[in-house]
């Protein structure tokens, strides 16, 4: 019987198998680091689409807004008697941020501007004197040729329909209605009754009455209105701030995060008062708020560092960090407008000084400044990369003509 060759088994030597082991380490760190790579690029690519997204939200935002600055629905002749010490428009640059970190703006402007705030529907009149589809309330000259006094209930009750019940919850005390048929303003007094998409109000003296010098005095109707006309409700006298703030929204930030807030409260000829119920987030990880406005069609920008050599205000040697409306406004950006206003020769219009509403008479380009930065700090971003970390910031700008700037009412 013949013997079977015995051969050794084949397999790796030692050797061999240190050097395979290196090379698999090789290979696997310059996987990692590819895979690094390619994470590192998703979220500098995600936290940048992010920073714009925000940017164009917050430009639409304000874009709409400033269309509506101006807005004044309670007279459409007279202009309202606003104070020199709360104009229609106005701006606070270089505001201190308060709470601010190191690493956050430690400045950014203010804009505030006056308007008639409508809400967002308009509603159907159907019914007054208290009833849907009755029509009883006495108007005011009705009550006078009947030599009768209002009745509580019966002359002073007006029920709209919203169309939505969201709608007909958003009416509140306070507001006032315009009822289209004849543009009479009436003022709601006391909370309203909300059945379904219907909403009851009784009628009043508008809060703002003495303060304007306009809008309803009384209760009762000047005039009877008809069934079916449709109506607009609006909040009175309003005055809205753009302002950079911190914000509380991250518990591992204690210094909080800035957010470009919208601020609003009724108007008051001392000065603007926020009430924090109606104050919204535009905005967050906001880096700066710029504002500026241009009286001769962009040519010079009031509010824009060095926009005016030797200018009487702060044009020539910067804006200073205001402290109030006489620094950064009276002195400082109307003072650069005035000297727009001036240059371009016009008769009628040479000045915005003593006139609060003075948005209304002449046309003003509008632009805002909107710096938004990521909401994490990478070295990606930084100039030394090897040694510190740094956010990256990207602006987008918003230069345009609002809508009721320029729109003279007499």
């Amino acid at each position: 019987m013949a013997k079977r060759n015995q051969c050794p088994r084949a397999g790796f030597s030692l050797v061999e198998l240190l050097v395979a082991v290196l090379f698999i380490g090789i290979l696997m760190a310059g996987m990692a680091n590819v895979f690094k790579s390619s994470v590192n690029t998703m979220a500098t690519s995600s936290e940048g689409i992010s920073s714009n997204r925000r940017n164009r939200m917050s430009i639409d935002l304000l874009y709409d807004d400033l269309n509506i600055a101006g807005l004044y629905i309670t007279d459409l002749v007279n202009l309202p008697p606003l104070s020199s010490a709360n104009p229609a428009l106005y701006i606070l640059p270089n505001v201190a941020v308060v709470g601010a970190g190191s690493d956050d703006p430690q400045t950014a402007d203010q804009l505030f501007f006056y308007l008639d705030q409508p809400l967002s529907f308009e509603g159907t009149l159907v019914g007054t004197g208290g009833g849907v589809g009755t029509n009883t309330a006495r108007s005011a000259s009705q009550l006078v040729m009947a030599q009768a006094a209002s009745t509580a209930g019966a002359d002073n009750v007006y029920t709209v329909d919203c169309g939505n019940t969201a709608y007909a919850s958003m009416v509140q005390a306070g507001y006032s209605v315009v009822i289209k048929d004849s543009w009479e303003i009436l003022a709601i007094q006391g909370t309203p009754t909300v059945a379904g998409t219907k909403v009851t109000f009784t009628l009043g003296t508008s809060p703002t009455v003495a303060m304007t010098g306009s809008g309803p005095s009384d209760g009762p109707s000047r005039s009877s209105h008809i069934l079916n006309s449709a109506v607009l409700f609006y909040q009175p006298a309003q005055v809205v701030c753009y302002s950079v703030q911190m914000k509380q929204f991250d518990p591992q930030n204690a210094t909080g995060i800035p957010c470009l807030v919208r601020d609003q409260g009724t108007y008051g000829a001392a000065g603007f008062v926020a009430v924090p119920a109606l104050q919204t987030l535009v905005t967050e990880n906001v880096a700066g708020f710029k504002v500026y406005l241009s009286a001769n069609s962009g040519q010079g920008w009031a509010g824009l560092n060095a926009a005016y050599s030797g200018a009487p205000g702060y044009g020539s040697a910067g804006y200073p960090s205001s402290a109030g409306l006489s620094a950064g406004w009276t002195n400082g950006v109307q003072a650069d407008l005035n000297i727009q206003l001036t240059a371009a020769g016009r008769p009628n219009f040479t000045t915005t000084t003593g006139n609060p509403n003075w948005f209304r008479d002449i046309p003003t380009l509008v632009r805002l400044d909107i710096t938004t930065r990521t909401a994490t700090k990478r070295s990606e971003y930084s100039a030394t990369p090897l040694t510190t970390v740094a956010y990256r910031n990207f602006t987008q700008s918003l230069v345009m003509v609002p809508r009721h700037s320029g729109l003279t009412m007499n």
